[in-house]
């Protein structure tokens, strides 16, 4: 069940989408520049049991040096059978709700409307208002609704498609958390304190990035 509702004013998205680089492969052509840090969070593996373990986890496994760009494809060539024996792997443009329920705790946010946007290929309905986000110039359903219930809670935001949304951000852009189309990890854009809780918490697989690094396609 959806968690948002579909927005009908294409304006509360344009200060994002109008400042995004445009040429499509930096790192501010998924989140805006002007950010104090930028971080990029692996989404995890998901075992058939329900369990996960991060990239790191596994890389440290195996007796190997984790790095910020670290592609999942190149990891699996490399790891071969010793990933794992049901070939988990991160969900491409979707990460894990335990992933999501972690980010809002480190963003700290309120218990205001957030803004969301995703693809209108992963839309399930039609939704009354597109605007178009780098890269590659995507039409995006935009939708509104709350990370945090009244008690504080954590809320998984959810598509009427069942997924988490490509973009979330809030009204003033203090931060913003965005992924490319089949991506296995999400880029964020925030202040240097929440950055550092980010990179500090032990349930988010993170690293520091720049904004003027490149980012590699994740659809191999």
């Amino acid at each position: 069940m959806s968690s948002l509702q579909h927005e009908v004013d294409g304006q509360i998205a344009e200060p994002l989408a109008t400042s995004l680089d445009r040429t499509g492969n930096l790192v501010t052509s998924i989140v805006p520049p002007g950010y104090e840090r930028y971080l990029r969070i692996l989404n995890p593996a998901e075992f058939g049991d329900g369990s996960i373990v991060s990239w790191s986890d596994m890389v440290g496994r195996n007796g190997l040096e984790p790095s910020p760009w670290m592609q999942w494809d190149e990891l699996k060539a490399h790891l071969g059978t010793a990933l794992s024996p049901d070939n988990a792997e991160p969900g491409m443009g979707d990460p894990h709700p335990s992933l999501v329920t972690a980010l809002i705790r480190e963003l700290r946010v309120s218990e205001d409307r957030h803004y969301f946007a995703s693809w209108i290929g992963y839309a399930k309905s039609n939704s009354q208002a597109t605007i178009e986000f780098s890269p590659s110039g995507r039409k995006m359903a935009l939708y509104s609704g709350i990370l945090v219930d009244e008690r504080g809670t954590a809320v998984v935001p959810v598509t009427d498609a069942g997924r988490v949304p490509m973009y979330w951000w809030p009204k003033d852009l203090r931060w913003c958390v965005g992924q490319d189309l089949y991506a296995r990890s999400l880029i964020v854009g925030c202040d240097l304190a929440t950055a550092g809780r980010i990179l500090a918490a032990p349930d988010l697989d993170s690293y520091l990035i720049r904004a003027s690094d490149m980012v590699p396609s994740e659809d191999f």
